[in-house]
């Protein structure tokens, strides 16, 4: 798939279609489906492409299966770079496709090719651990980015069941420091508020698959802002300035990285894409710590204000 993350549309035809598990009569047929959408669309430069894209797919589906097999792949089709590819899914991949209740016709038109994207659906099997409650229902489920799935569902009346619920949970998945977030609308949550429950971040509302992602990761970015506050501390005494290094990342950061100085490295979190750049792949051996400002005025955005968002610790 890394042959296709170099091309890029601002017109957003960029066509990614995955297929599994279906006859290549019936793709030809959500083909047709998607061919009347794109029909639809009021931009005609755009609608001419997308139509002719799907049409020289289905064309292709016509052409080259046989009735009724079966079609496991991912195309990925630019028709102004003559792009026509095809990844077949290997059955580890369809495994995953099923387990985790992805539809078995997806298509998305977007200004790149999401490669990001199925590589972490394909390969990335940390998950968060998910409690929502709903009045008396709680339903326990595992999700990352782009993966869900329902573990467990039961009835609880009190706060006490709830929270022997998530000691059961946190020792059948071995977590250690990892946070449970518990999330929906009930009287339970409000009675969880009023004790202390290690480990778990709790909201009040219902949220979507999105919703529970930012909370996690801005919960994440707060224990980074911690950090770094504690770090940053360590500036008023002089016998510690020697382990800091400042400066930009092409030049003082990426000396340093090279020479395999360096032990930790707080950077202004959309830095990080650039930094890759800057330096080989095997010199990041050491803990690289993502910051970004939760609002103004914090010490995020102090950081990246006054320290241009870059900052190493060394080792000695």
């Amino acid at each position: 798939m890394e042959e296709y993350r170099k091309y890029e549309d601002k017109d957003e035809t960029c066509v990614t279609i995955i297929t599994y598990g279906l006859t290549s009569e019936k793709l030809i047929e959500n083909l047709e489906q998607t061919l009347e959408s794109c029909s639809k669309i009021s931009n005609s430069k755009k609608k001419n492409i997308l139509c002719n894209t799907i049409y020289s797919l289905k064309e292709r589906i016509i052409n080259s299966c046989e009735p009724n097999q079966k079609i496991n792949s991912i195309y990925f089709y630019l028709m102004d770079e003559s792009v026509k590819g095809e990844y077949i899914l290997k059955d580890s991949e369809i495994n995953v496709l099923n387990e985790y209740g992805f539809k078995n016709f997806i298509y998305r038109n977007e200004s790149r090719f999401p490669i990001d994207e199925l590589k972490d659906i394909f390969t990335n099997f940390d998950f968060l651990q998910i409690i929502q409650l709903n009045q008396q229902n709680l339903k326990h489920m595992k999700m990352n980015r782009y993966k869900q799935k329902e573990l467990m569902i039961m009835k609880v009346s009190n706060d006490t069941q709830v929270i022997e619920t998530i000691e059961r949970i946190k020792k059948e998945q071995n977590m250690k420091d990892q946070k449970i977030i518990i999330y929906g609308q009930s009287q339970i949550l409000n009675q969880l508020k009023t004790k202390i429950v290690k480990n778990t971040i709790i909201n009040d509302e219902n949220m979507t698959r999105e919703e529970i992602w930012k909370l996690n990761e801005d919960e994440k970015m707060r224990d980074n802002l911690r950090y770094l506050e504690e770090k940053l501390e360590g500036l008023n005494n002089e016998k510690n300035i020697d382990l800091y290094v400042f400066g930009r990342i092409k030049k003082e950061i990426a000396e340093h990285i090279e020479n395999y100085m360096l032990k930790e490295l707080f950077i202004e979190e959309r830095k990080i894409e650039i930094l890759k750049t800057c330096v080989s792949e095997e010199t990041l051996n050491f803990k690289i710590i993502p910051i970004r400002s939760l609002e103004n005025g914090d010490i995020g955005d102090e950081f990246i204000k006054k320290y241009n968002g870059l900052m190493g610790l060394k080792y000695y």
